[in-house]
């Protein structure tokens, strides 16, 4: 068990999540704006640069040393989204000094460390420019070899068609056409706007004791709080089912599916991520069962959501020959969610599947703040998560499955002359 004072540090909300589980503590640093391409991958590189070189530590073999030092601290940054948001994320996790001999302020010390790291952008300057380079190269070979990947640059793909007029299509690691034209100004603006304009939040777990707010006030101060509206993208109806298809020398194609579906609170977000896991989500899924083991359609397949914004991908790999016939099969196995055609035992086996998962998250530190840090943002709600489940039923699946429409169908096959050879 744990228990989560909300409150607020310098202006700025904190959630001190208190547990016996952990023998660390981790601080995490939430910086939350609107996703806009123009700042995305700007972000995505500010980020990177700034866990590993700060004022006080100018080489990343300086800081490495010294968060050993502190029995192996780890700094660590990373990118996501939720809703219309990009998010930031800047993570601290360190030794309790409970469990150490030395008289050592290990929380002090690592929060006066991310004051450092925070600080330390509006300070870039010339000598920072090698620096600057080697991370836009770092993080353009990321992006290449997410491109090589077969499987991940045929979902980009079919986002791109899904989504072709909306900021949804850029993803929360940024735009690889977009790295070369950032300048170390650049990053430095950025750096200004998500100190000054973002919401941000502070969020602890661990056995803290009652020092740990005053030490978390010594991270970051602002004048006055920043609240961001935290909101899905407004549903949009499909209005035509697009068609795209590319070719490359492979053996197995990519087929990928998007479906847009109409969520409107929390409650219908719960119920369509469960009956996501029923249709491709988990081992025991009907897509799962039936394409891939009864009927052989596919080499392997799955399903995914977006709960907040209300959009199912299926994403499968196929023999180009039988394409046609998975794509068919795939929307089959919806249309019996659709119909009720499944026991209503099977809901209930995952819906246990489900809390077995979460426990396993709430077994973790960053899992604890990452369910924390969804609640601030939500708000207060009428029902907790464990309430919410337990009220899916099959009529609840059958209503939300109803309006699941297909939007995209996306392949990735070999073309004709690679059959023939």
């Amino acid at each position: 068990m744990y228990t989560a004072d909300r409150t607020e540090v310098n202006n700025i909300p904190a959630v001190i999540i208190e547990t016996n589980k952990f023998k660390t503590i981790t601080i995490q640093l939430q910086f939350r704006s609107r996703l806009e391409r123009s700042r995305v991958t700007t972000r995505n590189i500010l980020s990177r640069m700034m866990i590993k070189r700060t004022l006080q530590f100018r080489r990343e073999a300086d800081l490495l040393k010294h968060l050993a030092h502190y029995y192996g601290a780890h700094l660590t940054s990373n990118v996501g989204r939720k809703g219309e948001d990009h998010i930031v994320t800047l993570s601290m996790e360190f030794v309790n000094d409970r469990f150490i001999k030395e008289n050592l302020d290990v929380a002090g010390e690592m929060c006066r460390l991310l004051r450092d790291v925070l600080e330390t952008p509006s300070h870039y300057d010339d000598s920072y420019e090698e620096f600057f380079k080697k991370e836009k190269r770092l993080y353009k070979n990321r992006l290449k070899s997410m491109k090589d990947n077969r499987a991940q640059s045929s979902f980009q793909s079919m986002i791109d068609v899904m989504f072709e007029d909306e900021d949804y299509k850029y993803l929360s690691h940024g735009v690889l056409g977009d790295i070369d034209s950032i300048t170390l100004e650049d990053i430095r603006a950025e750096h200004e706007q998500m100190m000054s304009g973002d919401d941000m939040a502070i969020l602890v777990a661990g056995a803290v004791d009652e020092d740990i707010k005053q030490d978390l006030s010594t991270i970051c101060s602002r004048e006055a709080p920043v609240v961001i509206e935290h909101r899905p993208y407004p549903y949009r109806p499909v209005e035509k089912v697009k068609n795209a298809k590319d070719t490359q020398q492979i053996e197995q194609a990519k087929l990928n599916m998007g479906f847009r579906v109409d969520v409107r609170n929390l409650q219908e977000q719960m119920a369509f991520n469960v009956m996501n896991q029923m249709y491709g989500g988990s081992a025991s899924s009907l897509l799962f069962r039936n394409i891939r083991e009864k009927l052989s359609l596919a080499y392997q397949i799955h399903s995914q959501v977006d709960v907040r914004n209300g959009y199912l991908f299926v994403m499968g790999g196929i023999d180009p020959a039988n394409v046609e016939t998975a794509e068919s099969a795939i929307l089959a196995e919806l249309d019996a969610i659709k119909n009720g055609a499944f026991e209503a035992e099977f809901v209930e086996e995952v819906k246990r599947m489900m809390r077995v998962n979460r426990q396993e998250i709430m077994d973790k530190p960053k899992g604890l703040i990452t369910m924390e840090y969804n609640r601030l943002i939500q708000g207060v709600q009428d029902r907790s998560w464990e309430e919410r489940l337990q009220a899916v039923d099959s009529d609840m699946i059958r209503e939300i499955s109803s309006r699941v429409v297909l939007d995209t169908v996306y392949v990735l096959t070999r073309s004709d002359e690679d059959e023939k050879n």
